[in-house]
């Protein structure tokens, strides 16, 4: 079985932890070993327990066909996405400066029309919050939602779900309480 290159260490680590596939020293081995023993692991195991948060892999074969096939995540080239960012950090920039249009788009249209450039990329987090502070606009008639992976939206709310837990809070005590000083 052939490992598409398009699939980062990072995210093969990932897949093996979410579907259980113990591997030893799996941080310390270079991407062209992690590859070729996930090969030969994946070639032996015959069932893996479905996942539907992150993947949406039922079966083994499934698996199989996913890391065959080119990273979906991965499917642009560095000059694309440095153009998709580029076009996020003017709208960053335009919000900033009080939705200003003057210099960076000629009128709103020009901005719509750069802001759907980047909608289905908000997988990119850059992209992602410049269409979030643009929903802040007034004069942009059509709001752009940002288009995420299942993915993203998961790792998203498991971020705010972490975020609200670890909140501090106000803990009021009421009594007589004795402070001594040395």
């Amino acid at each position: 079985m052939i490992i598409h290159p398009s699939h980062s260490k990072k995210d093969l680590i990932e897949l093996c932890d979410v579907f259980n596939i113990e591997i030893l020293d799996i941080y310390d081995l270079t991407k062209t070993s992690l590859v070729s023993t996930l090969s030969q692991i994946l070639e032996k195991i015959d069932y893996i327990e479905p996942e539907n948060d992150y993947y949406f892999i039922d079966n083994i074969e499934d698996l199989k066909r996913y890391l065959i096939e080119a990273n979906q995540s991965k499917n642009l080239s560095i000059t694309e996405k440095e153009r998709l960012i580029t076009i996020s950090r003017d709208i960053i920039s335009y919000c900033k400066n009080n939705y200003n249009l003057y210099p960076y788009f000629k009128s709103i249209q020009h901005l719509t029309s750069q802001a759907k450039i980047i909608q289905p990329h908000c997988d990119i987090s850059t992209c992602r919050r410049a269409l979030n502070m643009l929903k802040e606009d007034r004069s942009c008639e059509e709001q752009i939602k940002p288009v995420l992976s299942n993915r993203v939206k998961k790792q998203l709310e498991k971020k705010e779900r972490l975020k609200k837990d670890s909140a501090g809070g106000l803990k009021v005590r009421k009594g007589l309480f004795t402070i001594t000083f040395d």
